[in-house]
C-alpha cells in the first residue's frame, strides 16, 4: 500500500480554496491502494502533519520521511502552490510528487509570460497591454471598455477585476497594484466561455477531456460566480459540435505540452461569435473540489474522482 501525503492550505490568498481541494482529495483517495498523510500548511507557513505541529517545511518534510511517505499530492493553489515553490522544495528533498515541475509551474503561473509564449505557437489571447509601462490612459485609448485587469500571478479569479469605465479602471489598477509590480489589462471579449481540461494517463500521455461551458450570471466569471451556490452554471459536456470544440481541445493540449506541464492542466477560452477561440490562461493545479471543473469533465469521460486521483499518483510514481 502506497503512502501518499496530501499537502493543502498554504500562505496564498487561495488558502481556503486549497483547503477545500485537499479535503476532497483526502476523502476520495482509494483507501484500498493508498494510506494517506494529512499535511496542512497554515497561512503563517507552519506545517501540520497528521495533526502534529511543525515549525516549517524542513521539520514537516522530516516527519513525512519518518511516516514512510512515497509520493506527495500537492493540492495547493496560487503562489507557493502553483508557481514552482513547493515543487522545487520537493525536488530538493527527493520526494516524488503529482503534477508539473518547478520551471513549468512557474511559467504557467505567470499569465504574461505564458500568454506571450503561447502566442508564438499560434494560440491567441485577447488584445492587451501591461501597466506599467503603459498607463490607464493607454488602456482606455487602445483597448476601450470593458477591460479585465489581472494580477498575473493570482488564480481562482482572485486578483481579477472588470472595468467598464475610467473610474472602474482607475479603481482596479489602484486595488491590484499594491501586490503586483505589473498588471495585465485585456480587452474583455464577447462570447461563450469554456474550459478545456487535460488529464495524463499513467504513462504520461495527455488526453483532452470533454469541454465545460461556463455561464456566469452577468457574463463575468469572477470569484462569486465561481464559488457561490447561486453562481455560474457549468455544463459538461459543453453543448458544442465537434467543429467548434476541436480547436479549443487542440489548443489546450498544445498549451499543456508547450508549457511543459505534467499530470493535469486546464486551459480557459472565450469562443467569439465568429467561432474563433480566444485563450485566457492555463492552470497547472486545477480545483479539486466536488464541483470543480476538472473532476466534472473527468466524470463526463467515465473517470470517477477516485480513479482520476489514482491515475495522477501513478503518473507521478511512473516518472
Amino acid at each position: 500500500m502506497r503512502v501518499v501525503a496530501v499537502i493543502y492550505g498554504g500562505p496564498s490568498l487561495e488558502h481556503e480554496i486549497s483547503v477545500a481541494s485537499g479535503t476532497q482529495v483526502l476523502e476520495h483517495l482509494d483507501r484500498r491502494r493508498f494510506r494517506t498523510l494529512d499535511v496542512r500548511i497554515e497561512r503563517d507557513g507552519r506545517w501540520q502533519v497528521e495533526g502534529e505541529h511543525y515549525a516549517g517545511p524542513l521539520e514537516g518534510a522530516l516527519a513525512l520521511r519518518e511516516a514512510g511517505c512515497e509520493v506527495v499530492f500537492p493540492a495547493l493553489h496560487g503562489p507557493f502552490g502553483e508557481d514552482g515553490v513547493i515543487q522545487g522544495f520537493l525536488e530538493t528533498i527527493g520526494m516524488p510528487y503529482v503534477g508539473s515541475g518547478p520551471a513549468a509551474s512557474a511559467l504557467a503561473a505567470d499569465k504574461i509570460k505564458a500568454k506571450r509564449l503561447l502566442s508564438l505557437e499560434g494560440i491567441e489571447g485577447a488584445p492587451d497591454l501591461l501597466i506599467p509601462p503603459a498607463t490607464a490612459d493607454d488602456a482606455q485609448e487602445r483597448l476601450g471598455y470593458p477591460v479585465i485587469v489581472k494580477d498575473p500571478f493570482q488564480g481562482s479569479t482572485l486578483g481579477l477585476l472588470r472595468a467598464r469605465d475610467r473610474g472602474e479602471l482607475d479603481s482596479a489598477v489602484a486595488t491590484l497594484r499594491g501586490g503586483c509590480p505589473q498588471l495585465l489589462v485585456e480587452r474583455m471579449e464577447v462570447g461563450r466561455e469554456f474550459t478545456a481540461p487535460i488529464l495524463e494517463d499513467e504513462r504520461g500521455r495527455p488526453h483532452s477531456l470533454p469541454l465545460v461551458e461556463i455561464r456566469a450570471p452577468d457574463g463575468f466569471f469572477d470569484y462569486r460566480a465561481k464559488y457561490d451556490e447561486d453562481g455560474a452554471e457549468e455544463i459538461v459536456p459543453a453543448p458544442l459540435d465537434e467543429a467548434q470544440a476541436a480547436p479549443m481541445r487542440e489548443q489546450a493540449l498544445r498549451a499543456h505540452r508547450v508549457l511543459g506541464l505534467r499530470g493535469m492542466s486546464r486551459s480557459d477560452f472565450i469562443l467569439r461569435p465568429s467561432g474563433e477561440p480566444i485563450y485566457l490562461e492555463t492552470n497547472s493545479i486545477p480545483g479539486l473540489t466536488a464541483r470543480s471543473l476538472l473532476p466534472q469533465a473527468a466524470a463526463a469521460d467515465g473517470i470517477e474522482f477516485p480513479d482520476m486521483l489514482t491515475r495522477l499518483i501513478e503518473n507521478a510514481l511512473g516518472r
